[in-house]
């Protein structure tokens, strides 16, 4: 009795065991290739969705730059009219005197200084040069002050630095003497040679 017994459960233990090793190798063979693709699967998705936040995050980034460098660019082609081009200034220098008589003003006297560049600090990408005239004019109040709308009525900005009127020759011509100092500015950028290499690729 107790042999057969022995005998029935070594069988069971037998079987047991070659079930264990089956279920084993099935698992390996099928389940755990299975479980390795999932968590492949996974992290590629988790990766992708990482990329996929990370690159409409550069694109919201790259959007809030361009509109600021439009915004600037805006500002600084608002900015920029203020300046002559250099031609320009020339010309309403040279020009400066008829503009006066065109207005009813006699020009006296009329001083035109160098060209003076200006400094900007710690920028080396634009020539800033100021052009300045020093006139003495005859004319009645409306003609000094018709002449004075006349040169500032445009988008070049012409800057008045000093003006005087005196009655002195008032009483025997009806004549105001007017001592007007003006400057005008030119502005030139200058092209950075990393973009004009790469423009030119």
């Amino acid at each position: 009795m107790t042999s057969k017994y022995s005998d029935y459960s070594k069988r069971n233990i037998l079987t047991a065991a070659i079930l264990l090793i089956g279920f084993v190798a099935i698992y390996n063979w099928f389940i755990t290739p299975q479980t390795q693709y999932l968590a492949a699967a996974q992290k590629y998705h988790d990766t992708m969705d990482t990329r996929e936040k990370i690159g409409r995050l550069i694109t919201t980034q790259l959007k809030l730059r361009r509109q600021k460098l439009d915004e600037l660019t805006q500002k600084f082609e608002s900015e920029k009219q203020v300046f002559f081009k250099i031609e320009q200034a020339k010309s309403f220098l040279s020009g400066i005197q008829s503009i006066a008589e065109k207005n009813g003003c006699q020009v006296v006297n009329l001083r035109l200084s160098p060209s003076r560049e200006i400094t900007v600090k710690d920028n080396n990408s634009i020539e800033i040069y100021q052009y300045q005239a020093d006139m003495s004019l005859l004319g009645g109040y409306g003609n000094i002050v018709k002449f004075l709308n006349t040169i500032q009525n445009k988008p070049a900005k012409v800057w008045i630095d000093t003006i005087s009127v005196s009655m002195k020759q008032a009483a025997t011509s009806g004549y105001l003497s007017c001592n007007i100092t003006l400057s005008i500015y030119t502005l030139k950028v200058k092209e950075n040679a990393d973009y004009v290499e790469n423009k030119q690729i």
